[in-house]
């Protein structure tokens, strides 16, 4: 997987980054806050990436 994301062009940092995530989640990762009404937005992902995301799509285009 990390020849994968190499080749895909991520830098050794994010690739290790993306490892460690999904090596945790496959190994019952337990997160070190629990999900609440404290930490949860009611945001989507959608939503999220159209306010953040749009600039940069703009600008490489």
């Amino acid at each position: 997987m990390r020849t994968q994301l190499h080749q895909a062009g991520m830098t050794e940092s994010l690739v290790e980054a993306v490892i460690g995530m999904s090596t945790g989640l496959r190994e019952d990762f337990v997160p070190e806050q629990r999900r609440s009404l404290r930490t949860t937005t009611p945001t989507t992902l959608a939503t999220w990436a159209y306010d953040h995301l749009r600039h940069r799509l703009a600008d490489a285009s």
